[in-house]
């Protein structure tokens, strides 16, 4: 799961170690040792935007839905790995929503479309819900 926050590191920090260990920008044994979390940081939206289409980590039409919205952004990068094998949606789902209180977007692993908060919890007007 790649989660795009509005928050700031001085808010993302502390709640990252609140849920985990942390060993530089990684964080370990989030949900129970169920998720792992990493945390890439940059000058500014755009620099993030910038990096993500340079080195080709997201397709062009995730990079084109996150410059559209990418000024409110805070040019973190988080990304939420499942640790070893299971389904945990619940566990994921819950630590998204909240690096996503004040704003920003995620991708899933099922569409190229951002996700807001407002359409995790209640869904897409075409009737597609998040997965995480």
């Amino acid at each position: 799961m790649q989660v795009f926050p509005v928050m700031g590191l001085p808010g993302l920090l502390p709640l990252l170690d609140s849920v985990g260990e942390r060993a530089g920008s990684e964080w370990f044994g989030v949900a129970n040792r169920r998720l792992e979390v990493g945390v890439t940081r940059y000058e500014s939206a755009q620099d993030l935007i910038q990096a993500l289409q340079v080195q080709g980590w997201f397709s062009k039409s995730e990079v084109d839905a996150l410059r559209k919205e990418g000024q409110e952004l805070a040019g973190v990068w988080v990304e939420v790995r499942v640790a070893g094998r299971g389904d945990y949606q619940a566990e994921m789902r819950d630590l998204v929503e909240r690096l996503l209180a004040e704003g920003g977007y995620a991708f899933d692993d099922y569409s190229d479309d951002a996700w807001s908060l407002e359409q995790i919890r209640h869904g897409r007007p075409t009737g597609q819900t998040f997965r995480a």
